[in-house]
């Protein structure tokens, strides 16, 4: 598809990749605990992510119904990382 548009595409990842995996690779140093609590950062900024989409008022209901399942999923995925992490 990038070549249809006339360009190329990344042969790797951006900014937010490399600050995204390497707080996880820097925590893993400090073992699971510090790696549960900086995926659990990842998870806040999709939480988030997510719940701007959720508010959106043109989003069709299909979008908005998505939306709200993933959030549930994220807020379900950041709990049990933050639970997790404090009993280790």
């Amino acid at each position: 598809m990038a070549r249809e548009l006339g360009i190329e595409a990344p042969s790797e990842g951006d900014m937010k990749k490399m600050l995204t995996t390497g707080k996880i690779a820097l925590a893993d140093i400090f073992g699971d605990a510090a790696i549960l609590k900086a995926m659990k950062t990842n998870e806040d900024d999709t939480v988030t992510a997510y719940e701007r989409a959720i508010r959106q008022e043109d989003a069709i209901p299909a979008s908005k119904a998505f939306f709200m399942k993933a959030h549930r999923d994220e807020e379900r995925h950041r709990a049990w990382m933050e639970t997790t992490a404090s009993s280790l």
